[in-house]
């Protein structure tokens, strides 16, 4: 008994130091550098410097990320990619390195359902990692494909159009939404997560006022070829709506949009450019409350200029 207890000490005694070697190798940084977007670039630049990817476990570097990612998303995308950039060289020093490290961030940045979910900083680890020559080419194909599905349906580029059935029976694209903003929904129908999210589009102030205006689309697509399952629930969309099915299956049948989670909701301008992706109500409410009251400063700029001019002519 004496012997078992001391093989289940120094067995605890292990465990104990080889938790304690887990904890993250934070660096240290210089005490001149005291302004603080400063020091987070500086955190950003040089965080990896102590993590031997060869050895590392994926909790080290899980911890690394938790600790790293509020720094990436408070400084530049020039700072997010040179931090990548570190990361990935560090991680080159070890045959398996990269792989390992965009294997963690695949899980930890990639999975919706995840409270680090961050697909910007993830898509920008990819563009860095994968022109790497310490990665195999088997090793590069699932976050190739990834890197695809990122790149489709950016802030800042055109949406992918669609094609919907109505409740007539007829066709309609979301290219064919003619005013100034339109929000595309994709939901899948009777699921709770959708008509919560429908509910508050619903009851979203601005976005309701701006579509009694004619300035807003809402263009929602069920995503399923089911027009029985479509049909028992579009009751759920308001009428006001532009509401239809993907009858032909194409949207998740080609991936045109990533519906790994739905709902989906997406802010366009009149030329279909992504101005917000993967956004919520609540978010869409708030864009369109900037980009009323900037355009009412310019207004009021621009009547206070021909009230100056005025002026100066009657003198």
């Amino acid at each position: 008994m004496k012997r078992l207890l001391i093989v289940l000490c120094l067995l605890a005694a292990t465990a104990m130091a080889a938790a304690a070697q887990e904890k993250f190798p934070m660096i240290t940084i210089p005490e001149d550098v005291t302004d603080p977007m400063a020091r987070a670039r500086y955190l950003s630049d040089h965080f990896w410097e102590n993590v031997d990817f060869g050895s590392a476990s994926d909790a080290l570097i899980e911890e690394g990320l938790s600790e790293l990612m509020p720094i990436l998303r408070i400084v530049d995308y020039d700072a997010v990619t040179a931090s990548w950039a570190a990361a990935v060289k560090r991680a080159e020093s070890s045959k398996t390195g990269v792989a390992h490290l965009l294997t963690v961030c695949r899980r930890v940045l990639n999975d919706p359902a995840a409270d680090t979910y961050d697909e910007e900083r993830y898509r920008a680890l990819l563009h860095t990692a994968l022109v790497s020559k310490k990665i195999t080419k088997a090793d590069k194909e699932p976050f190739q494909r990834d890197l695809v599905m990122l790149e489709v349906n950016n802030v800042g580029t055109a949406a992918t159009d669609i094609e919907i059935v109505t409740a007539d029976g007829g066709k309609t694209k979301l290219s064919e939404a003619n005013t100034p903003v339109t929000v595309l929904f994709l939901y899948e129908p009777g699921a709770v997560d959708s008509k919560l999210e429908r509910f508050r589009l619903s009851q979203a102030r601005l976005t309701n006022y701006l579509m009694q205006a004619g300035g807003l689309t809402v263009v929602a697509v069920a995503c399923t070829s089911d027009a029985a399952l479509w049909e028992k629930n579009r009751g759920d969309i308001p009428a006001a709506w532009t509401s239809g099915y993907d009858a032909s299956g194409t949207i998740t049948g080609e991936g045109l949009y990533d519906l790994r989670v739905m709902p989906r909701l997406y802010l366009l301008d009149e030329k279909k450019v992504v101005l917000l992706k993967n956004t919520s109500s609540d978010e869409i409410e708030s864009y369109l409350y900037e980009i009323l009251q900037s355009a009412a400063r310019q207004q009021q700029a621009a009547a206070e200029g021909q009230n100056a001019e005025g002026a100066a002519a009657a003198e």
